[in-house]
Parts: C-alpha cells; sequence; structure tokens
C-alpha cells in the first residue's frame, strides 16, 4: 500500500499516518511518501515507538519515501518478521 501525504498540513499529515497503522496488519508494507523534512522526522518518532515496525527512509525528487513493514509478534512479545507457511503437497 501507499499514501501520498506531501499535500497535507500538520498535524493532519501525522494524525492520518497514525490511523493507517494502526490497520497495518503482520506482513503488509507501508510506502508513505511526504514532502515536509520536518513531518518526516516526527513519523519516524511514531514509527520507533511501535517495536513491530520496520522502516526505510528515502530521498526522492524533493520528497522522501518511508516504507513500513509490520513485523509479527511471538508468544514472547517479542517482533520478529513474518514468515509465510509453505504447504506440501501430497
Amino acid at each position: 500500500m501507499e499514501i501520498n501525504l506531501s499535500d497535507m498540513v500538520w498535524p493532519v499529515c501525522l494524525l492520518r499516518c497514525n490511523e493507517i497503522l494502526a490497520r497495518l496488519q503482520p506482513g503488509e508494507t507501508l510506502s508513505i511518501i511526504v514532502s515536509d523534512p520536518d513531518m518526516v522526522n516526527n513519523i519516524l518518532l511514531l514509527i520507533k515507538s511501535q517495536p513491530d515496525l520496520q522502516y526505510n527512509k528515502a530521498r526522492e525528487s524533493g520528497s522522501y519515501r518511508i516504507t513500513i513493514n509490520r513485523m509479527g509478534v511471538n508468544s514472547d512479545g517479542v517482533a520478529e518478521p513474518v514468515r509465510e507457511d509453505i504447504c506440501e503437497r501430497s
């Protein structure tokens, strides 16, 4: 999934980002495009507050792309990458 928050002002941009992150399921990836560097820092603070999120930030022609992956949480409460089960064929 990809969302472009470049035209949104603060705090609407951050609220929208938080809403979408809350719906992100384990194993899903989200790309957020933002143009304001201060907003990038605020989004990264939001992401870092959730230990089951991994992210990568990249600069792209006047804007930033933040790619986020929600990991699964094991029975001990530790975040880990989601693996797809491989079905055996008989």
